[in-house]
């Protein structure tokens, strides 16, 4: 017999939202990102919750142990694009559909 192995890849659901808006790209990021780093709740449901945003790119992370996600603010002809995508751990995936509609 030869031996067998098993390969097991273990993906975390994604959560993509996009969402366009006619604020400018630094009023978007900064109410943003402020929200983030100023939450209260997130911060009692995780207590190893951190954010790390770059003004300068318009982007950053927050990061707990249950999850992670990516901003990025991009400016258009109108205001301004915000692309957040969220990284959920396989047993939060039946939460991900209430992500989205958050």
């Amino acid at each position: 017999d030869s031996p067998r192995s098993k390969v097991y890849l273990l993906f975390m659901p994604k959560v993509k939202i996009q969402h366009s808006t006619t604020k400018s790209a630094q009023d978007a990021f900064g109410m943003i990102s402020g929200l983030l780093e100023k939450d209260s709740d997130l911060r009692k449901l995780d207590p190893k919750y951190e954010c790390n945003f770059d003004a300068s790119s318009m982007s950053g992370s927050a990061k707990g142990s249950q999850f992670k996600a990516d901003l990025k603010v991009t400016e258009n002809s109108s205001g301004a694009d915000v692309e957040i995508i969220v990284d959920l751990p396989f047993h939060l995936a039946l939460a991900k559909g209430m992500v989205e509609k958050t």
